[in-house]
């Protein structure tokens, strides 16, 4: 009971963490808005749907040292964690120097694409990748460890208020740039106080670790994931009218609350499904609490959205992007359903599951397809997210041992612990 009544708090300190970030993130908004002309505006939002999607690998391998940590935690000694850690740390090491290298090398064209004036910017952004792919493995280890403290301080603070705080002088200071430089100081700001936690398990003298189970396949179905979830942005920055622009990143800033506030109960998630699977116990039961929490929060953002007078819109960003208003219930309902997807992810990561992963390209590859066709107006782009989104999600109904119905059912495939 105890344990029960721990992780339903762990959860709700986690979730107002991410409302809470994600306030700080719509004010960074309305700041950048109101300080920047619309085409700077959907500039850094691309930038931001950009250096997301270039995350997501990494995020594949928060995920995944989460996963790992936990499973060393239950079954594990402190020496085999502490290599596992120094192991981690030199990766990413070379992880972020690449990350410099590639995105900085592609800078011109880049910026090109993304109607920028100048390489700048997206050099900028690769500084901020890299010091924030540092800090979702730190996250990845407090999340692993059940430090879900630190966890719910990077969601509300670095990712979130802190940004928000940095931006107007940044702006002034930096032009359009600035926006780039709030995001990198607010970063270090996270490292700083997350190294703390992951130098306590490092500081322990090393053994081998046992093996465990390839980053790879987690990072590959985080990045279609991503692209599932933030290429939209990319699509209408390079394909929508100059005007259209704006008002699909003003839509798609609140509409993603539905996406990215909920799914940050997976966070707990994670940790707790993967140390019961290795203690041989089950843990439908938590996947689906935290699936019928995750979707009561998306819907009801899409009821808030919904009912939003335009005032409201209008108000904080500007008069200009009025238009954004007919966008923003639709695009939090399709975020409601890819928050689910996010939840049926985590736990087939906790499974080591590779069916996942196959089953998300296929939908991140539909995905790019129906762009293609459907790219000419804002609500042509909802409509193929919806499509992606939404199949992927019958699919796992008809075809997955952990489709809801068959947990809800508990069939004998989930009994025997099968997928």
């Amino acid at each position: 009971m105890s344990a029960a009544v721990s992780g339903r708090r762990a959860g709700l300190v986690v979730l107002i963490a991410s409302f809470a970030g994600h306030a700080g993130n719509y004010l960074f908004y309305v700041i950048a808005a109101r300080l920047l002309i619309p085409p700077e505006f959907a500039a850094i939002s691309a930038l931001i749907a950009f250096g997301t999607i270039a995350m997501m690998p990494v995020n594949g391998i928060q995920v995944a040292v989460a996963r790992d940590v936990a499973v060393l935690r239950t079954s594990a000694t402190f020496g085999e964690l502490s290599a596992y850690l120094r192991r981690i740390g030199a990766r990413m090491g070379m992880a972020c120097l690449a990350i410099l290298v590639v995105i900085g090398g592609l800078s011109p064209l880049l910026a090109d694409r993304l109607h920028l004036s100048s390489p700048l910017p997206v050099v900028l952004a690769a500084v901020w990748i890299a010091g924030l792919a540092l800090l979702a493995v730190m996250m990845g280890v407090a999340q692993g460890t059940e430090r879900f403290g630190y966890v719910a301080f990077s969601l509300a603070g670095p990712l979130g208020v802190v940004r928000a705080a940095l931006l107007p002088l940044c702006i002034l200071a930096a032009g359009m740039a600035g926006g780039v430089w709030a995001m990198i100081l607010a970063t270090a700001v996270g490292i700083a106080v997350l190294i703390g936690p992951v130098a306590a398990g490092v500081r322990i003298a090393p053994t081998k670790p046992p093996p465990l189970p390839n980053m790879l396949v987690t990072m590959v179905a985080l990045l279609a994931f991503s692209s599932l979830t933030n290429v939209d942005l990319l699509v209408a920055q390079a394909a929508l009218a100059e005007s259209d622009r704006a008002h699909y990143a003003g839509a798609v800033l609140l509409g993603k609350i539905a996406l990215f506030a909920p799914s940050a109960l997976a966070l707990v998630l994670l940790p707790r499904a993967t140390s019961a699977l290795e203690r041989g116990e089950r843990a439908e039961r938590a996947v689906l609490k935290t699936m019928a929490l995750t979707a009561a929060c998306g819907l009801l953002v899409a009821a808030v959205l919904w009912l939003m007078p335009t005032w409201v819109l209008t108000g904080t960003f500007g008069p200009e992007y009025a238009a954004s208003k007919p966008l923003l219930a639709p695009l939090a309902l399709v975020m409601t359903a890819a928050a689910v997807l996010w939840v049926h992810l985590t736990f087939a990561v906790a499974k080591r599951s590779r069916r996942m992963m196959t089953g998300l390209v296929g939908a991140a590859v539909t995905h790019w397809i129906l762009l293609a066709f459907l790219h000419g107006s804002p609500g042509q782009i909802i409509t193929a997210s919806a499509i992606a989104i939404g199949a992927s999600l019958v699919v796992i109904e008809i075809g997955s041992s952990s489709g809801v119905v068959r947990m809800l059912k508990g069939t004998p495939a989930i009994l025997a612990g099968q997928r």
